[in-house]
């Protein structure tokens, strides 16, 4: 019987399992350790052939462990597009020891642009556990193809459209992080329930955390620091009828529904500088967030909700998101702090104007812009934000504005709020406004 180098190298990992003892202590799994498949670890060796070996030979029950080392991955668009694949497999694993590190130096020596993700989920997939995860782009990238940890699900619909992927259920990352990837940090999309816990994420180009089309998530202890776009993102897309976008590997539902970033927990998470906003939502539905601190967000919102129809000159569409809940929120040296915005379309479809967010125990320090605004671009009234227990503190004169803002706007509630502005600008303003319910505002000139 003839025996291929491959088959022998995986099973002389999986023979050496029983050698390998996790930090966790995993009983009774099969842990395929890369080293034994021919990686270094010496940051210098290309480890993709021995990367890629080991993980062919996953199971469901195994592991895929990376011991103490810098595994360096220079393959440009690796089958799969991705370093580490995990595709239609169940109850495996990714951990790496003290000191591991997955070093992603395969970008364009020309153009700087990426060439693969570092770890891909492809549906139909369940518990999947990824723990201690380093993963670190090597140079300096563009946005681009590539982000740190990708998951590609697919919602629960009926009769869905051709392409549709397979589910994906049971996620979770652990201590993990990513840094100066080309796109997101970790993206999960059409992804059922979800624990998210230590998660650090550094230098990307595009969103730190990302989420479309998701639901029954638990995020805790998040920090993302100077990412390229959002620092937290739970975005679900609109369209007429369910549909899949290939290209971009995007859901979109015409309505929301338990699939629009539904039933997500998300508490104490830090995010500091970035390019756009600090946490935002679109499309989302019934999200409780405490625990919120953003700061230096200097392009965007400390928070940021907002809607876009069809016709909306806004490129993509997402309707009004409901039931979101925020407590505990500081923002400080931001351009905005808390943004509820609307992009209506002529038709006035009041999925697009109808949210309902609620946020209390706010502080909000030196924010360029308006600290809190509602407003939407049209004169279609937008209506649903409830803000209690609010303090405001700001010197700057940006735009003329510091404080708070509402414009094209219904069904607003004020309670407890303060605001206290060294300079002399529109610290309280209301154009087109009705229903509005004020209980205790509070305006001050040190």
């Amino acid at each position: 019987m003839r025996i291929s180098r491959r088959t022998l190298l995986a099973g002389a990992g999986a023979a050496a399992a029983a050698a390998v003892v996790l930090p966790g202590g995993q009983q009774g799994r099969a842990v395929l350790d890369v080293r034994r498949f021919g990686a270094r670890g010496d940051g210098v060796t290309d480890d993709a052939r021995a990367i890629q070996t080991a993980v062919a030979a996953l199971r469901p029950h195994s592991t895929l462990y990376f011991p103490t080392g810098s595994y360096r991955f220079a393959r440009h668009r690796p089958a799969g597009d991705a370093a580490v694949v995990i595709a239609g497999l169940s109850d495996v694993a990714v951990e790496f020891g003290p000191g591991a590190e997955l070093l992603m130096d395969n970008l364009d020596s020309t153009s700087g642009t990426g060439a693969g993700h570092g770890l891909l989920v492809h549906g139909p997939a369940s518990r999947i556990a990824l723990r201690n995860i380093r993963i670190r782009w090597a140079g300096n990238a563009r946005r681009s193809f590539g982000d740190g940890i990708r998951v590609l699900g697919g919602p629960t619909v009926a009769a869905p459209p051709r392409g549709w992927p397979g589910p994906v259920t049971g996620v979770t990352l652990t201590d993990c992080v990513v840094q100066g990837c080309p796109q997101a940090g970790v993206i999960m999309m059409g992804v059922s329930d979800i624990a998210v816990s230590g998660l650090r994420v550094t230098g990307t180009r595009a969103d730190g955390l990302h989420f479309n089309a998701c639901r029954r998530a638990r995020i805790q202890d998040y920090r993302a620091v100077d990412t390229g776009d959002d620092g937290l993102a739970l975005v679900t897309y609109f369209s007429p009828d369910p549909a899949f976008d290939a290209d971009s590997a995007t859901f979109s539902f015409p309505a929301l529904t338990d699939w629009s970033n539904t039933d997500f927990t998300v508490a104490d998470v830090r995010v500091t500088g970035g390019k756009a906003n600090g946490v935002r939502m679109a499309g989302a539905h019934r999200v409780a967030v405490t625990g919120l601190a953003v700061d230096g967000v200097r392009s965007g919102a400390a928070v940021m909700v907002d809607s876009a129809a069809p016709g909306a000159d806004a490129g993509w569409n997402y309707v009004a998101s409901r039931g979101v809940r925020l407590d505990d929120v500081a923002a400080s040296h931001c351009d905005m702090g808390i943004h509820l915005l609307a992009r209506p379309g002529e038709s006035g479809d009041r999925r697009f104007t109808d949210f309902d967010v609620a946020v209390s125990d706010v502080t909000l320090d030196e924010c360029d812009n308006w600290s809190v605004r509602a407003e939407s671009l049209t004169d279609r009234q937008i209506r649903g934000l409830q803000v209690a227990n609010c303090r405001i503190s700001s010197s700057s004169t940006t735009g003329g504005n510091g404080g708070l803002g509402i414009g094209s706007a219904r069904d607003i509630s004020l309670a407890d709020v303060s605001i206290r502005h060294t300079k002399s600008v529109r610290a309280f303003d209301t154009v087109n406004t009705g229903g509005l319910k004020v209980d205790r505002l509070s305006v001050n000139q040190p």
